[in-house]
């Protein structure tokens, strides 16, 4: 049996912010932060003040700003809107409850775990496309959801974490040393704009499989800006899948801060329509023999859009590093586009690093081979897209985390499962 985040206290969060006005300011300004933070301690009333005068800072992307010029703004609205309370649904097993492990709002986590929700929100983060929103995010999110697993446990089952109201969700697990987990964060938010905001600390010699899944309303604007650290002789397997939203902007960074750290970086983009989707990912060599492995793939229908952008930065002194980067991109329309680029930023001579990229049409003699066997062309162009999706969800290690994403581009598994 599982439990959930939504807890007495939360519930109790809920109404008292309902009756101060705090979940719906305004109008995003100074006081709206300092209403905000009301009893939050100095620390992170600090932070939030300093994200907002990023947030200030920073100017309204268009289709002219760096990062952004590929993507079609026009009939895309990334006005924010007002910060209206995340309402995270986290379930956890009895037995991993047992053995240690925490699921409970942000909020009552500064009281009960306040050094580890400060060491997840007290560093810098880059954000390098979405830094505006991020900074918003960092500035304005309510409650959140907090995991922590600690020093040597094991879970018994993966953890779910599923938001599906709220504009700018705030995600934070801390996994300890020797631990093992598997935990999925999943987005289902409807409105019309969502930024988000995940902090994922790996302790050493750890391993964590987590998968991000973002499949929003087709109508709802998404930024995301996940940050990982990795210490040494930790792993961390990392799953992004985008399915949902009309655009998607995401920011997936990953510091392997420690020797022998390592990364494997997965992500999976299913588009239709004239949905659009950015990713800008982050493989970041700060120690020695550290090793870092990306395979991000889109299947693209319609007149769908996707931008990769990768970047390889090896430190000076991080000798020994390995990093691999592929993007590889099937066009299932002629209307369909990808673009890809790969970037190095490599001060370390003893390395190995390459990359690669491709886009390409759907293979006319597969779908001539499937036609032959009497199937019409969008059920063999959705086998195509199965079997060019089956070496990311392999490489994830962990079918309970993956089963339940092969029925958005593959409906027939459910009737065989």
């Amino acid at each position: 049996m599982a439990s959930s985040t939504r807890s007495e206290a939360q519930h109790r969060s809920d109404a008292q912010n309902h009756s101060a006005g705090l979940s719906s300011p305004a109008q995003l300004d100074s006081a709206a932060i300092d209403a905000l933070t009301a009893g939050e301690p100095a620390w992170l009333r600090d932070i939030r003040h300093g994200a907002f005068g990023r947030f200030e800072a920073i100017g309204q992307p268009t289709d002219r700003t760096e990062g952004w010029r590929r993507l079609e703004l026009a009939h895309a609205n990334v006005t924010p809107v007002l910060p209206e309370p995340s309402q995270f649904e986290v379930s956890v097993s009895n037995a991993d409850r047992k053995k240690g492990v925490v699921a409970m709002p942000i909020a009552d986590a500064l009281a009960s775990h306040e050094p580890l929700v400060r060491e997840a929100l007290l560093h810098a983060r880059s954000g390098r496309t979405v830094g505006k929103y991020s900074a918003l995010a960092e500035a304005v999110w309510q409650h959140g959801a907090f995991i922590h697993v600690p020093e040597g446990v094991e879970l018994s089952e993966p953890i779910f974490a599923t938001v599906r109201a709220g504009t700018y969700p705030r995600f934070i697990a801390v996994i300890g040393k020797n631990a093992r987990a598997a935990i999925a964060e999943s987005h289902h938010e409807s409105g019309r704009f969502v930024s988000g905001l995940s902090d994922i600390i790996v302790g050493e010699n750890a391993h964590l499989t987590y998968a991000h899944i973002q499949q929003c309303g087709p109508q709802t604007v998404v930024f995301s800006h996940q940050h990982a650290r990795i210490a040494g002789g930790a792993k961390l397997v990392t799953l992004n899948f985008g399915a949902g939203a009309s655009l998607a902007k995401s920011d997936v960074e990953v510091e392997l801060l420690g020797r022998g750290a390592e990364s494997d970086m997965l992500g999976l983009v299913f588009a239709r329509g004239g949905q659009q989707f950015d990713y800008h990912t982050l493989q970041g060599h700060r120690a020695t023999d550290t090793r870092s492995d990306l395979l991000f793939k889109s299947a693209l229908d319609g007149h769908a859009h996707s931008v990769y952008t990768g970047v390889i930065v090896i430190e000076k002194g991080a000798q020994r590093s390995d990093a691999y980067q592929a993007n590889r991109n099937l066009l299932l329309a002629e209307g369909a586009r990808a673009d890809t680029e790969p970037k190095l930023e490599i001060e370390a001579d003893d390395v190995r690093c390459t990359h690669g990229a491709t886009v390409g049409p759907i293979d006319a003699d597969q779908l001539f081979y499937l036609a032959s066997r009497g199937m019409d062309r969008e059920i063999a162009s959705r086998l195509i897209v199965e079997g060019f999706f089956q070496d990311v969800l392999d490489k994830v290690g962990d079918e309970r985390l993956t089963r339940p994403l092969q029925k958005t581009f593959a409906p027939h598994l459910e009737q065989e499962s």
